[in-house]
C-alpha cells in the first residue's frame, strides 16, 4: 500500500502493477474500466503522484519493472566453493613468486581473446609478461610461468610447446576444460574451468572464456590484498 493514498488510489496502482509485471502496454480506458472509475479520476491520481498523465504514469513504471529483470552477474555473487578459493590462491601465490620473473602466455583457437585480456592486465600490474611464438623466447635468464590456454588440450603442437618451456626452467600452468588433457597431464599446475562446446547449428552458451577471465580478475583481487595488505 502507498502511503497517503486512498484505498481506491492504491487499487488503481495495483492494477497498473498487475499489467507492468506481466509486460503488458493497456491504455487508460482498461484501467479506468477494471477499476470501476473514470478516467478523470486515474489522470487525477497521475498527477497526485508528479507525472504529467496516465501515460508517463504507466511507461515509466514498466521501463521499472524491465530494469529489475536485467541481467548483472556481478551484484548478488554467491561465495566462491573451495576449490575456486584454492586455485585461487594457488595462482595469486605463482604470480607473487614470479614477480619478478619472466611470464609468457600461449593459446590456441577462441581462448586467443582470453590470453590478450590476461596481457593486458598483467602488464598493467606491473609483471614482465609477454605473449610467446617462438620457442628461442625461452632462453631467458629469469624463467618464470608459462600460462597456456586450450579448451581442449589436445592438440599436438601443445606438448612440443610446454616441453621447451619446461626444458628452459619454466612452470607450466594450464588453463582448460579437460584436465586429463595432454596439456593437464604434462603441465606443472592445472586449472579446469568449466566450458561447453557446442556447433553452430546448435549452439548453446559457452561460458568458458568468461570463466577464464573471472578468474583473473578474482586472483588480482586477491593478490593486491596480500600484497598491500588492502
Amino acid at each position: 500500500m502507498h502511503r497517503n493514498l486512498t484505498e481506491l488510489e492504491n487499487k488503481i496502482l495495483n492494477r497498473i502493477h498487475f499489467y507492468v509485471t506481466h509486460n503488458k502496454k493497456v491504455g487508460i480506458d482498461v484501467i479506468a474500466k477494471d477499476c470501476f472509475v473514470s478516467k478523470a479520476t486515474v489522470i487525477k491520481l497521475a498527477k497526485k503522484l508528479g507525472f504529467s498523465g496516465y501515460s508517463e504514469m504507466f511507461y515509466v513504471s514498466l521501463a521499472s519493472q524491465r530494469h529489475k529483470h536485467a541481467l548483472n552477474f556481478f551484484e548478488t555473487q554467491s561465495e566462491e566453493d573451495e576449490k575456486a578459493e584454492a586455485h585461487i590462491s594457488v595462482f595469486s601465490d605463482l604470480l607473487t613468486q614470479n614477480r619478478h620473473s619472466k611470464i609468457y602466455l600461449d593459446s590456441l583457437g577462441i581462448c586467443d581473446c582470453a590470453k590478450e585480456y590476461y596481457l593486458q592486465k598483467l602488464l598493467i600490474f606491473g609483471f614482465d609478461v609477454a605473449s610467446c611464438y617462438h620457442f628461442e623466447a625461452f632462453k631467458v635468464e629469469h624463467p618464470g610461468l608459462y600460462l597456456f590456454f586450450s579448451y581442449s588440450g589436445n592438440r599436438s603442437e601443445i606438448i612440443e610447446k610446454v616441453s621447451v618451456a619446461s626444458e628452459n626452467g619454466f612452470k607450466v600452468i594450464a588453463f582448460t576444460a579437460h584436465k586429463d588433457s595432454h596439456l593437464g597431464k604434462i603441465a606443472d599446475y592445472v586449472i579446469e574451468l568449466e566450458g561447453a562446446h557446442a556447433e553452430k547449428e546448435e549452439y548453446h552458451p559457452d561460458f568458458f572464456t568468461a570463466n577464464l577471465i573471472i578468474l583473473l580478475e578474482k586472483t588480482l583481487s586477491h593478490y593486491s590484498r596480500e600484497l598491500y595488505g588492502e
